[in-house]
């Protein structure tokens, strides 16, 4: 009997955060590639941009995902609302999918572990993903900046929803 090989999409789901973004290379929601924080200077938006376009093609993904930016529920700061549909744009220009998913989904995604809040999905997230476990945060207080960290956790979040 002959296996047939199951070839998972291979996903880059991009986090932005006030620093740059996270990052995330998935192939099936179980299996993680590659993420990380990258931090930019001078030109956020262009410096981003570029370093995605860099990342398409280390990673050559055959779908983009981020964040629903036209969500009634979408709270970011300027700089990301004009961020996401750029790199819409770019994962067009180098012929692959681009999907926004709802930070909503996200939620219902992992309510079914009863796993809500931002942080509660981070520690689903690295109980899936032993290897995220170090660079889980702390839980962030009220008066707190959130941690760039939290952005890897995201963008796992984001690309294991678009399953």
């Amino acid at each position: 009997m002959n296996k047939i090989a199951h070839h998972e999409k291979r996903v880059l789901a991009i986090d932005p955060t006030v620093r740059g973004f996270g990052f995330a290379v998935l192939e099936g929601p179980n299996a993680l590639v590659a993420w990380g924080v990258l931090q930019v200077m001078g030109s956020k938006i262009a410096e981003s941009l570029a370093q995605i376009a860099s990342l398409i093609d280390q990673y050559q993904p055959e779908l983009l995902v981020i964040e629903d930016y036209l969500a009634g529920s979408f709270r970011r700061r300027q700089r990301v609302r004009r961020l996401l549909p750029e790199i819409e744009v770019l994962a067009v220009d180098a012929g692959i999918k681009a999907r926004s998913v709802a930070w909503s989904f996200v939620q219902e995604s992992f309510s079914e572990t009863g796993h809500v809040t931002k942080h509660q999905i981070a520690i689903a997230i690295a109980h899936r993903f032993p290897e995220l476990d170090p660079r889980l945060p702390p839980i962030r207080k009220p008066w707190m900046s959130q941690d760039d960290r939290m952005s890897i956790f995201g963008a796992v979040a984001l690309g294991a929803a678009s399953y």
